[in-house]
């Protein structure tokens, strides 16, 4: 990572997001571990539709991307919230996974959340039917995000697996 530069992101990083997601996992491979519907990162015209920045911040969600030589390469959601702050998406690039693109844009988070005084931060992933959990699940516990092996049963056949870490 040469160049890597985190960032607010904008509306004209739209159609990056969107891309960023179309090819950062399969339909097969998230088969069993999300909802069977399209994200809304997955369409342009609904991201956009969804992305007025005032309702953004009123909803308590900032956006993040992560550049590598002026490319966006991941992006990150962080929704805070009086009760729970927590980081609600995060997506890499396929070709940039393994490379800290992810690292930096959870280390980015946490700090500026420990800038506004939260102690606690929380994410989720899940786990399918078998118990297998999704490949973010190692990810998130080598960043320090503790499971307390509560495992939250959805209608679609797989478990939400929260994860907290204090910001110390």
């Amino acid at each position: 990572m040469s160049t890597l530069v985190i960032r607010p992101a904008s509306i004209t990083d739209i159609s990056s997001i969107v891309e960023i997601r179309l090819v950062a996992f399969t339909d097969e491979e998230v088969d069993g571990f999300i909802v069977p519907q399209k994200s809304v990162y997955t369409s342009v015209e609904r991201l956009r539709n969804m992305w007025n920045k005032d309702n953004l911040l009123k909803d308590g969600c900032e956006v993040f991307v992560a550049e590598n030589e002026a490319k966006v390469v991941g992006f990150i959601v962080y929704n805070m919230k009086s009760f729970d702050d927590n980081i609600d998406n995060i997506i890499v690039a396929k070709k940039e996974q393994g490379k800290g693109v992810g690292r930096a844009l959870v280390e980015y988070v946490e700090a500026l959340a420990k800038t506004r005084g939260v102690n606690f931060i929380s994410t989720d992933t899940t786990e399918n039917a078998e118990g297998v959990p999704w490949k973010s699940y190692s990810f998130w516990r080598k960043m320090g995000y503790e499971d307390h092996g509560e495992r939250v049963a959805t209608e679609y056949g797989f478990k939400v697996i929260p994860l907290v870490k204090e910001l110390k």
